[in-house]
């Protein structure tokens, strides 16, 4: 089930208010008490109910998660209409979300860790996760730059006083293990430990004729610690600490045919002559502290992330001893962040919060340095080092604050954000150092109307934006200006027939200026590379719904489904000389849909079987901005049974994904070195998973 914003049934009785150190705990009382739908999410840096969010807002539960075999990105984007995204070859995330954001080294939409902006490994796989919000529309006044599309936010499993643990294991297609186990720790009433740890491992499913094997092999691990103390009853402290490593294949793109209509022949094979590589090491602390001083609550947010890249692509995408790209000597990133919030407190008519953040993020670029080999068929051998030899740091300072008010039926709320960015990139090789230095002003504004005790009207305002920067890898250290995104959304959630019927419908307008865009060149010496530049300007409108249904115990029908018109409207933008105006934007398909039928049948007073199956529709959309190149239509079906004990102390199930075998992209580069060779991303083809487990 997806919970969004109207998928929470409203209380008739005021709602007493929650801290952020508790929005955990007030979910699970919630369902508890026999309403499953009553979700408390800190999409707005306080505990608040979906149903009070005059916004666009998905939450996926844990249940979900576990159930809808939620386990990558790819995953996360079918499950709300309107957005695409996927986890590019060099482990970095393509997000696009109503039309705005990006492909490659453009951002656009913000990720999160337990309140904290993750820049370092966004698409590791999704373990000891408690749900998933994802906040649609600009969300620069709360959460700043890089954040125009959107937010996705995990927000991951807190130590509590209960003792317990957890343990899966899955095996399937391509030789895919998968193990999870978890422990929670209570030491007295105050003090708890939380322990988990993964393993997952694939063989790949895209062959290298050339070399043998899998090149898209993948082995990922990781560990999470989280202490939580509570020496008061006012005080909540909570430390984490996580490690994860990765060691997959990498850069594996394939040459794809192109089609006269534009698109291009699916093909899970390769040719490479080098055993190509990623591996990544993140390691990152959270320490935050909620202190409620009666009519105020003091929050601390604090940060440091460290992550380590090594790998080897080979760039000429062939069987030829021609291009091969490594990193350099500085390839680690270093990240931190600094928040401090204040907020009111109780059940008042006006409510508040005010903040300040700092953030400091030193060589985010994984090749912005490079080391390059030109083997004999390439004019070799030779080894160029530093061939790319960029570095860069980023630091924000911000202050923002918002404020909402009640009369009546009637809510009223603004914010607004005054942010300074200062980028400095340096190309060692010309040499250069660049700066790009802006502030702004991203306010945000909100009315919403309670028709009924369980209906709401509102209408929001929001401006959102994407720091310039520099490029540093094309050879030019040319500066890019900032994007801006001026979003209006007008919408209706609630619900209705004994709260069994929540239903939500919204329509957008998004005014998106100076939109940046990566390329992908290619250098004289016959490498790759990519520059970002601003094109111009686009407008993206459309409108999404959904409706959950639960008509019988156990049984919960749910479906979604979102139109996007993006076209870029402005006659001066121009790609490669030529005018864009009246195109349509790449990565912007015009009808995403997805349903899902989940029921759950007692067998007695000791067993439940669970049958599910989910759907995603994608309707064709376009790759590139010349709208030459495309992705066909195609509808993925997912099924899964199980069978177990009903309160979830054990369970076997099997999940089958992907059973027609749909045939897609995830990704795709037209005429990359001649007129109608693609480089492409397959899509993963039908698999069988079994798994296993168990908790206590």
């Amino acid at each position: 089930m997806i919970l969004t914003g109207s998928a929470v049934a409203a209380l008739v009785a005021p709602m007493m208010a929650v801290t952020s150190a508790h929005a955990q705990e007030a979910t699970e009382q919630a369902e508890e008490q026999g309403d499953p739908n009553e979700i408390v999410v800190m999409a707005r840096k306080r505990a608040e109910r979906l149903i009070d969010i005059p916004e666009t807002i998905a939450a996926i539960s844990a249940d979900t998660i576990k159930d809808a075999g939620i386990a990558s990105l790819e995953d996360v984007g079918r499950q709300t209409p309107n957005i695409v995204l996927n986890r590019r070859q060099d482990n970095e995330p393509n997000v696009v979300i109503r039309g705005v954001g990006g492909f490659g080294n453009t951002q656009g939409v913000g990720f999160y860790v337990d309140d904290v902006q993750n820049f370092t490994d966004q698409s590791a796989s999704i373990e000891d996760v408690e749900r998933i919000e994802i906040l649609k529309g600009p969300q620069g006044t709360l959460y700043g730059g890089s954040n125009i599309g959107g937010a996705i936010k995990y927000v991951l499993k807190r130590p509590t006083d209960k003792f317990g643990g957890e343990a899966r294991m899955e095996y399937g297609s391509f030789d895919t293990i998968n193990a999870f186990g978890a422990v929670n720790l209570p030491a007295g009433e105050a003090f708890a430990v939380r322990v988990s740890g993964y393993y997952n491992h694939t063989r790949g499913f895209v062959a290298n004729t050339f070399r043998g094997g899998y090149a898209d092999r993948s082995t990922e691990w990781g560990t999470r610690i989280a202490i939580g103390w509570q020496p008061t009853d006012n005080l909540d402290i909570q430390l984490s600490y996580r490690h994860n490593e990765l060691a997959n294949g990498g850069n594996v793109y394939t040459t794809a045919t192109e089609r006269p209509d534009g698109s291009a022949i699916y093909r899970r094979t390769i040719e490479l002559n080098t055993d190509v590589e990623n591996r990544k090491r993140v390691d990152g602390v959270i320490f935050s502290l909620a202190y409620d001083m009666g009519p105020v609550e003091l929050t601390n947010v604090t940060s440091y992330t460290r992550r380590k890249v090594n790998f080897a692509w080979d760039l000429d995408y062939s069987a030829a001893d021609a291009v091969v790209a490594f990193n350099g000597d500085r390839n680690t990133a270093k990240v931190f962040t600094q928040e401090l919030r204040l907020a009111s407190t109780g059940t008042s008519d006006f409510d508040w919060l005010v903040g300040a953040y700092y953030s400091s993020v030193a060589d985010r670029g994984i090749t912005n340095n490079a080391d390059l080999y030109l083997g004999p068929d390439a004019g070799g051998p030779v080894f160029i080092p530093d061939f790319n030899n960029g570095e860069s740091s980023e630091k924000q300072y911000a202050l923002f604050g918002t404020a909402n008010y009640r009369m009546g039926a009637f809510r009223i709320g603004a914010g607004v954000r005054v942010g300074r960015v200062e980028f400095k990139g340096t190309d060692n090789n010309i040499p250069i150092t660049v700066p790009v230095n802006e502030t702004v002003v991203l306010p945000k504004i909100t009315l919403s109307y309670d028709v009924a005790p369980d209906v709401m009207l509102y209408a929001n305002y929001a401006l959102g934006t994407e720091p310039g920067r520099v490029n540093l890898i094309s050879g030019t250290a040319g500066a890019y200006r900032s994007e801006t995104a001026s979003a209006f959304e007008a919408g209706i959630k609630g619900t209705t027939l004994d709260r069994t019927l929540t239903f939500e419908l919204a329509g957008y307008y998004i005014n998106y200026k100076r939109r940046q865009f990566e390329t992908q060149i290619v250098l004289p010496s016959g490498v790759i590379t990519e520059e970002v530049a601003n094109i111009g300007r686009s407008v993206s409108w459309g409108f999404e719904g959904g409706l959950t249904y639960r008509p019988v115990d156990g049984l919960t029908l749910s479906g979604s489904a979102g139109y996007l018109n993006s076209k870029w409207k402005d006659k001066n933008a121009l790609y490669y000389l030529q005018p864009v105006d009246g195109l349509t934007v790449p990565n912007a398909p015009e009808f995403t849909a997805n349903a899902s039928i989940d029921y759950k049948i007692p067998v007695g007073s000791d067993l439940e079987i669970g049958l599910r199956a989910d759907y995603n529709h994608v309707s064709k959309f376009y790759w590139n901005i010349r709208n030459t190149a495309n992705q066909p239509a195609y509808d993925l079906v997912n099924l899964r049974a199980s069978i177990g004990d009903p309160e979830g102390r054990w369970e076997f199930a099997v999940r089958a994904e992907n059973v027609f075998n749909q045939k897609y992209f995830n990704e795709l580069t037209a005429d990359v070195f001649t007129v109608g060779e693609a480089l492409a991303v397959p899509g993963a083809p039908a698999r069988v998973m079994a798994s296993l487990s168990f908790k206590m």
